[in-house]
């Protein structure tokens, strides 16, 4: 984060651009920050600028910062940076980790060395525009940046060069070919309360319970302070392209309560806290999020319209390649690469804590192959997995 934005935290700045009285060439870089400092120097010079992190003049420090803070950039001499401690050991602990410190170092150095300001601007999908976003909020909106895959490439260039084009997957025209999907692999529509025909153990305990309703949809009611994650144990499993969509309801409750589809692996033993599984999430606040739960938190938040509060939604991701493509109520919303890499064999639901959904119209499928019989596998004796887990949205990037 900038020092001089610091008056969204309620910071009193009393002199701009303080210049300290010591050594500009002190370099004093703490070990667990210098792989970050020395990409930050090989993408200057990639990108035409030649500077001198690793020997010249810079201190980069830990520290206990406040008010949701990340990191700070001092514009003293040398550039002084500091980043949150406790931050720091929290973001250690997921699968992303590794780009999530790159990222905030970036940012910082980006305001010291590159002169960047904070800039909340978007691309025509909603995604930031600029890993430089930051300081004051935009409709209350989270920090979180989607810098995976191929977006990381974007979001270096653009830290370099603010004129980079906005790149093709930013764009709301589906660029992919999601046509002929019809080989129907598991078809759920839950006209029946009889595990021997759906798979499904209908249910009270103390936690949850499911019941079918009378148009025959799955409800499924949270009574705890956990929310659930409840998947089809499919027989079948895929690593190549798919689709797999249901249609939710979530009738009540928070409007920031989020709801959604599940898909991935969940190891044996697992309490699925930390498993690779994908999910895309909706609230009644018209949120989308979509993410895995091996990283820190959610890929991104978005504002989206199509969304409708307490009704019959339907949700629909195709996995093509290494992508993920997102429909809501069949409009194409956002893509993304898919983080889980090994073969998938849970799709499901996540129901918020202390909620309940009404689910319908479960659809696994897979391209139609010339000359092969379509498959529908329905009233099968499946399994399904019901795990509690201790948040949907994990945690929010704090502000750098």
């Amino acid at each position: 984060m900038n020092k001089l934005r610091t008056a969204y935290f309620g910071l009193l700045v009393v002199t701009l651009g303080l210049v300290s009285c010591g050594n500009s060439d002190e370099h004093k870089v703490d070990a667990k920050f210098t792989e970050y400092i020395q990409r930050f120097q090989d993408e200057a010079a990639k990108h035409g600028k030649n500077l001198d992190l690793i020997n010249g003049g810079l201190i980069v420090e830990f520290a206990d910062l406040k008010d949701g803070v990340a990191g700070l950039c001092h514009y003293e001499k040398p550039i002084r940076i500091e980043i949150d401690k406790t931050y720091w050991d929290a973001i250690s602990k997921y699968a992303d980790a590794d780009l999530m410190k790159e990222n905030l170092l970036f940012h910082e150095l980006g305001h010291g060395f590159l002169g960047r300001k904070h800039l909340n601007s978007t691309l025509e999908n909603g995604d930031w525009k600029s890993i430089m976003c930051g300081g004051d909020k935009i409709n209350d909106r989270s920090w979180n940046i989607n810098y995976h895959g191929v977006r990381r490439a974007y979001y270096v260039d653009e830290l370099f060069n603010e004129s980079t084009v906005a790149p093709t997957y930013s764009s709301l025209q589906l660029l992919a070919d999601t046509t002929g999907y019809t080989n129907v692999l598991y078809r759920l529509n839950f006209n029946t309360a009889l595990k021997a025909d759906a798979g499904w153990d209908i249910k009270e305990t103390t936690d949850y319970s499911t019941t079918i309703t009378t148009d025959g949809k799955l409800n499924f009611k949270s009574k705890i302070n956990q929310s659930y994650l409840v998947s089809l144990d499919t027989p079948t499993t895929f690593s190549s392209n798919f689709s797999y969509e249901l249609t939710i309801e979530n009738l009540a409750g928070n409007a920031a309560d989020q709801y959604g589809i599940i898909f991935g692996v969940i190891p044996a033993g697992s309490t699925a806290n930390n498993a690779p599984i994908e999910y895309f999430n909706i609230s009644n606040g018209k949120k989308m999020f979509m993410g895995n739960r091996t990283c820190y938190s959610f890929f991104t938040e978005l504002d989206e319209l199509k969304i409708l509060p307490a009704g019959k939604n339907k949700l629909k991701v195709f996995k093509i390649g290494s992508m993920i493509y997102y429909f809501i109520n069949n409009s194409y919303v956002y893509c993304s690469e898919i983080v889980t890499t090994a073969s998938l064999n849970k799709f499901g639901f996540m129901v918020p804590a202390q909620g309940t959904v009404l689910v319908d119209n479960f659809i696994i499928s897979q391209p139609k192959i010339s000359g092969a019989p379509t498959r529908v596998k329905q009233s099968q004796p499946l399994q399904f997995e019901i795990t509690p887990i201790g948040s949907t949205t994990q945690n929010t990037v704090l502000n750098q």
